[in-house]
């Protein structure tokens, strides 16, 4: 027991900082029942499954992606081989570079990922790539034939899609670098793999 008189431990109870009061929820936070709102409740559930969808997402727009810049390129050579104007020829080279740029991006070699990145960091914006579609679209349009209308059409639907993609998923460039390391992982362990096979096998003989 303390020796201390009564009077000096009320005094010092009296002089002691009151503890701040524990700051509680605001109600809208709550239902009735005490728990959190299905609003609150529902968003770290649907960033989850944002992420569980991007890479199949992503395997999608590749494909997408290869598809059409086949089709541009293809369309480009066939109209190249039947000797058009020189104005439709020009065009004709600069659309199936530009294929070949989307091939380029989408074949996720470690090599042209980095020179890529550096030089047509564009491709990576949702505005500026969705341009660079329908200016390849214009192009092939420009060609006055069937083909060339039907992958001009290709091209918007991909836009539309790449567009949607880059828009729903602001983190589809750091997941599509993650799955490139992982080819790039497995592209050097099989390589590994096929020289040791090999420097056994030249040994052994």
């Amino acid at each position: 027991m303390s020796d201390a008189p009564s009077w000096l431990q009320e005094g010092n109870n009296a002089g002691a900082v009151p503890a701040p009061a524990a700051s509680t929820p605001s109600p809208a936070a709550f239902d009735m029942s005490g728990s959190p709102s299905p609003r609150e409740a529902s968003a770290p559930a649907a960033n989850v499954a944002d992420e569980t969808d991007l890479p199949s997402m992503i395997l999608i727009m590749r494909l997408a992606n290869m598809g059409v810049a086949a089709a541009v390129m293809t369309c480009s050579i066939i109209l190249m081989i039947s000797l058009p104007t020189l104005s439709n020829w020009v065009l004709a080279v600069y659309a199936t570079c530009g294929g070949l740029l989307i091939c380029c991006l989408e074949t996720q070699l470690k090599f042209l990922r980095v020179m890529i990145a550096v030089n047509f960091g564009f491709l990576f914006n949702s505005v500026a790539r969705f341009l660079f579609y329908l200016l390849l679209g214009s192009v092939t349009w420009a060609y006055g034939n069937f083909f060339g209308q039907v992958v001009t059409c290709c091209l918007g639907a991909v836009a539309v899609f790449n567009t949607y993609v880059l828009c729903r998923y602001p983190s589809y460039r750091q997941m599509r670098e993650r799955i490139a390391e992982e080819e790039d992982k497995r592209i050097e362990a099989r390589i590994s793999k096929e020289v040791k096979r090999q420097a056994i096998k030249s040994f052994s003989a």
